[in-house]
């Protein structure tokens, strides 16, 4: 990812005003590759300030899933922080600028939830799990979000 994703200037934009970015080499680091069950490269984990790992991810990524994915974890984030309405704004941007992206049943699926939890309103969440299910009906999102069981 060294030669490709992380010199993409959007990339490289993103973690410079989102996150700290550190890299280890896993077989020099014993203890943190346990600690984060890093069982292959790459291995990415963002964690808070409390070194709590709010987001995940293993394996290569081109730049634009890499900036999908950056833009999602910073969701989950704001999610873990409570800051729903925020986080809501982000993944909704993930689905509208990545639509073909890896990364948006998941996005639409944690819109739906941040939605509810800023407003307590199930019609919000279903709203965004129903356009979810039309968008991307064999995600294992929608999936997830089926809760009719059908």
């Amino acid at each position: 990812m060294g030669a490709v994703t992380y010199p993409d200037k959007q990339v490289a934009r993103l973690l410079d005003h989102h996150f700290v970015p550190v890299q280890v080499n896993i077989e020099e680091a014993d203890d943190l590759a346990k600690r984060f069950q890093a069982l292959w490269t790459p291995n990415l984990n963002m964690i808070d300030d409390r070194e709590k790992r709010f987001y995940h991810v293993v394996g290569w990524l081109p730049p634009s899933e890499f900036v999908a994915m950056l833009k999602l974890a910073r969701g989950h984030f704001l999610l873990s922080r409570e800051k729903f309405d925020e986080a809501a704004t982000i993944l909704k941007d993930v689905f509208d600028e990545f639509p073909r992206s890896i990364y948006a049943p998941e996005s639409l699926y944690y819109m739906g939830v941040c939605r509810y939890k800023a407003s307590h309103k199930v019609e919000y969440l279903k709203e965004d799990w129903i356009m979810l299910q039309r968008f991307f009906p064999g995600s294992e999102w929608a999936m997830k979000s089926n809760v009719s069981g059908g």
